[in-house]
């Protein structure tokens, strides 16, 4: 029997739903091997097995999962994070090369080594164009530019916050939710930004996890 799973490719990406067999016994938290509609092979984290109430739901299936990760799967892996190092380090030099005002943040090769994504910041758009071009000849391979903001740059590559804890967007947040001054207020936390800002510069996510908390007391008032 067919399964619906909520899988998360990056932690940067979006989560999507692919299918599966529910005889897998994949579960919430493991690691699986996906072949995607467009025909590209990655792995993904499990976030969710959908139970029969939402098989039917007008949800937009990506793919289907092909097993969980085996020992041989986690070597290709490993072989592709020191891919991306020469790939990372190629391609800043491109970008110094052509000028281009963006700051490359990550490289992700995926799993079957078909796509290469360049994840980077920029203050606005580039036209990096010549930049792709470029390493479409030096890779062989499928490039992608993917711009991302200052929270996606703290979630890729992780820290502490000031309560000593590894942050929450790197270590468990699927997504990023909208954080506001008002959660601040209704806390009756001090207007200070170095003591409500996380890594990324921006108010800290953990705001939004005792706000409702918060919110019900005033309510009640």
């Amino acid at each position: 029997m067919e399964k619906i799973f909520e899988i998360q490719v990056r932690k940067v990406e979006k989560p999507c739903f692919v299918k599966g067999e529910e005889s897998s016994g994949i579960k919430p938290g493991d690691l699986c091997i996906v072949e995607f509609t467009k025909g590209t092979q990655d792995y993904a984290r499990v976030w969710s097995v959908l139970d029969s109430s939402h098989q039917d739901a007008n949800l937009t299936i990506s793919g289907r999962i092909i097993r969980k990760l085996t020992e041989q799967d986690m070597l290709i892996i490993k072989e592709n994070d020191q891919l991306k190092k020469d790939a990372f380090r190629i391609c800043n030099e491109k970008i110094k090369e052509i000028n281009l005002p963006m700051k490359l943040i990550d490289v992700t090769y995926s799993f079957d080594r078909t796509i290469i994504t360049f994840y980077y910041w920029a203050a606005g758009r580039i036209d990096f164009r010549k930049l792709v071009k470029e390493l479409a000849s030096i890779f062989n391979c499928r490039i992608e530019m993917r711009q991302i903001g200052l929270r996606d740059e703290a979630k890729i590559k992780g820290g502490y916050g000031i309560c000593g804890q590894e942050i929450c967007c790197h270590r468990f947040l699927k997504d990023f939710e909208p954080i506001t001054m008002k959660l601040v207020k209704t806390q009756n936390l001090p207007l200070d930004m170095s003591k409500i800002s996380g890594l990324c510069g921006r108010l800290m996510c953990c705001l939004i996890f005792e706000s409702k908390m918060y919110e019900d007391e005033e309510s009640e008032q």
